[in-house]
């Protein structure tokens, strides 16, 4: 798909609309103009939402795609989920009650996104709109959870949107004239894509290479931003975090009671087993709800550049919880084994680092998982043979004091790797997400 913004609108061409492998529409050409409402009508799985997505991933920085409930995550309060969105798009000077008050929401502002009615999600939703400053609106199925007022409401960001100079294109199976009735005088534009083709006003191109083209205005989102969202995101659902350790726990407190007394080498194994375990189980989950409300696509529509530092922060922030979490469960159980209270530090600082290790291998087997579209059981196993060098070395650290040697070289290469990992992945996230949202 080739889009080119410029001055005078925004111009289309695809020679091929595919999804899944399977072509939807060939030859697709239109160009929208600033302040008219461009409807795109057709039948459910004829490539509006496929089409949508495309564009917005082509306009970086300039496009963003809405749908209801856009980005939003259930553990955070709806002040702290319109905040982080400001804090995202460089809108911190917006007030938020103002905002708030402008989609109907004051009342809720210190409930749960999760208690939230789904015309209430909608409307939240909206914020990331309201807040982006995005020359292009791609609207899918907007009008579905709003109820009058809320359609009223959308009505009125897009007139203020046309005034701006922006553009407006809606997938929408929802008649478009409850818009049109609160926006007088604004000129209406209909495609219908069906068998593949695009007719109507929609299919009007004009393509006008000398056009100068508009500048993209890319948005990076600061690290403490990031980090913030993060740790609240964590303390809102700190579950997903416990079910981990309360694994690990069980597992080993099933050893303890039915093998009694076991060596002290067979107790350190079981317990980097358990541990590799309890951690490779919670992987799949670790990015799936972002990407489910739509959360990685707006940092992708912000800038893609963003995707990179986002994925290091939630390794750092995985990395610490569970630290905090699984080392402290893993020094009581490894007590129970009998286990003195040197080798007891020495499994704990051996676990600490083996987490640095993994952490952000899994992390980018988690993003696997999610473009195998339901293959999470044979990525997990061709992963498996890459956990085998972390449980070599982190066995070697945990009993190099009782045969003599020296923790230091084993520790060194587990602190190395996770490093390692850390500086490539994000170079490799960037393209992974980009083929998860394709």
């Amino acid at each position: 798909m080739r889009a080119e913004l410029t001055t005078q609108g925004l111009q289309i061409h695809c020679s091929t609309l595919q999804a899944a492998g399977v072509t939807l529409a060939e030859n697709l050409q239109f160009m929208l103009h600033p302040g008219e409402l461009n409807v795109l009508r057709g039948a459910n799985g004829v490539g509006k939402s496929t089409l949508l997505r495309g564009m917005a991933n082509s306009l970086p920085g300039q496009a963003v795609l809405f749908k209801p409930e856009y980005g939003l995550r259930d553990e955070l309060l709806v002040s702290e989920q319109l905040e982080f969105v400001l804090e995202h798009a460089g809108q911190k000077e917006m007030q938020l009650d103002d905002l708030l008050e402008k989609v109907g929401l004051t009342d809720w502002q210190h409930e749960r996104v999760g208690t939230l009615s789904s015309g209430q999600r909608a409307r939240l939703g909206l914020c990331a709109f309201l807040a982006g400053h995005f020359k292009v609106w791609l609207l899918d199925e907007p009008l579905n959870a709003l109820d009058v007022d809320g359609q009223a409401l959308l009505a009125d960001a897009v007139a203020t949107h046309f005034q701006a100079g922006g553009i407006v294109l809606m997938a929408t199976h929802v008649d478009p004239a409850v818009m049109l009735a609160h926006m007088p005088g604004i000129c209406l534009k209909a495609g219908l894509l069906e068998k593949g083709k695009l007719t109507g006003n929609l299919s009007e191109y004009v393509s006008n290479h000398n056009a100068p083209s508009a500048v993209l205005l890319k948005r990076m989102v600061p690290l403490s931003v990031l980090l913030r969202r993060e740790l609240a995101v964590l303390w809102g659902n700190p579950q997903a975090l416990l079910w981990g350790a309360l694994f690990h726990w069980m597992i080993l407190s099933f050893f303890g009671i039915g093998l009694g007394n076991p060596g002290v080498e067979f107790s350190r194994v079981a317990v980097w087993v358990s541990l590799l375990l309890a951690t490779l189980l919670s992987a799949k989950d670790w990015f799936l709800e972002d990407h489910r409300v739509g959360w990685l696509r707006w940092l992708s529509h912000l800038n893609p550049d963003n995707l990179g530092t986002y994925w290091l922060v939630r390794v750092l922030t995985l990395t610490l919880s569970q630290i905090a979490v699984l080392v402290p469960v893993t020094g009581l159980v490894a007590l129970q084994f009998g286990l003195s209270g040197l080798q007891s530090l020495q499994l704990i600082v051996a676990l600490a680092a083996g987490l640095w290790a993994i952490t952000p291998l899994l992390a980018l087997i988690a993003l696997l998982v999610m473009l195998t579209r339901g293959g999470a059981v044979l990525v997990y196993l061709l992963a498996l043979p890459l956990l085998v060098p972390v449980l070599i070395f982190g066995l070697e650290a945990s009993q190099a004091n009782d045969m003599g040697r020296s923790a230091f070289p084993p520790l060194a290469v587990l602190a190395s790797l996770g490093l390692l990992l850390c500086l490539l992945g994000p170079l490799v996230v960037k393209r992974l997400v980009a083929l998860i949202q394709e």
